[in-house]
């Protein structure tokens, strides 16, 4: 999808998408995925953190030149006890963000470890777009993974790779916008099979357990308006 206009708003989902994406966020507890998901949902940044309990999510819909596209960024929870929980989450999923920390090694490791693994045991999507991303590149002094060992270790997991900064931006819009979710809308499998997934982003059976955190009704997963912690 070349030269193509994108625009955004901050909604909730309605028949008048012309296509769904779900896209879910893993990796470590701490890296920053909530954090980089409010920079693309309201482009601000927040130090006071809370880590992510069960899942969260938010909505946005974009605007590929004619294409109406309402996209839920998945936010799960990084810490072990929760991942029960979370696991059901991949269901559905088209697009999987595995993010790690550049100044920690260990939250590296930990995707090839955990969570790819996990992924390919949950994912209803074999053809799923994933995508590695190096969170916290401002930390420029304490860093301990270089670019290079990133890439290398999307390439041999089939992942798209790109490094970010939730709390300057960079590379956030580039990452998740251009380089996931365009190329998910030009993967005409993935739209057509999410319309055979349409469940996985319904609202769940009463009484579901972690879907979000205190701050929103636990039944209504569109309620988009509230907006749980961060950097889980």
């Amino acid at each position: 999808m070349n030269d193509v206009s994108i625009t955004s708003t901050v909604s909730t989902p309605t028949e008048m998408d012309d296509h769904l994406v779900k896209v879910v966020f893993v990796g470590s507890a701490g890296v920053g995925k909530t954090c980089l998901i409010r920079r693309l949902f309201t482009d601000k940044f927040s130090q006071e953190t809370q880590p992510t309990i069960g899942c969260d999510f938010q909505f946005k819909r974009y605007k590929f030149d004619n294409k109406s596209v309402g996209v839920t960024l998945w936010d799960t929870a990084g810490a072990e006890r929760f991942q029960a929980v979370t696991a059901n989450y991949y269901r559905g999923a088209q697009g999987i963000v595995f993010v790690y920390d550049v100044t920690r090694r260990d939250t590296l490791d930990s995707l090839g470890q955990h969570w790819l693994p996990e992924v390919s045991r949950h994912c209803t999507f074999p053809e799923a777009i994933k995508m590695v991303v190096g969170n916290k590149i401002d930390m420029v002094d304490a860093r301990v993974v270089a670019p290079e060992e990133g890439a290398a270790f999307a390439r041999e997991h089939g992942c798209l790779y790109q490094e970010t900064s939730a709390r300057t931006d960079e590379g956030v819009y580039d990452a998740l916008v251009w380089g996931l979710i365009v190329n998910i809308v030009d993967t005409p499998s993935l739209l057509r099979s999410y319309n055979h997934e349409r469940l996985s982003i319904e609202k769940p059976r009463t009484g579901a357990e972690g879907l979000v955190d205190g701050d929103r009704d636990r039944n209504d997963p569109w309620d988009s308006g509230r907006r749980g912690g961060c950097c889980g």
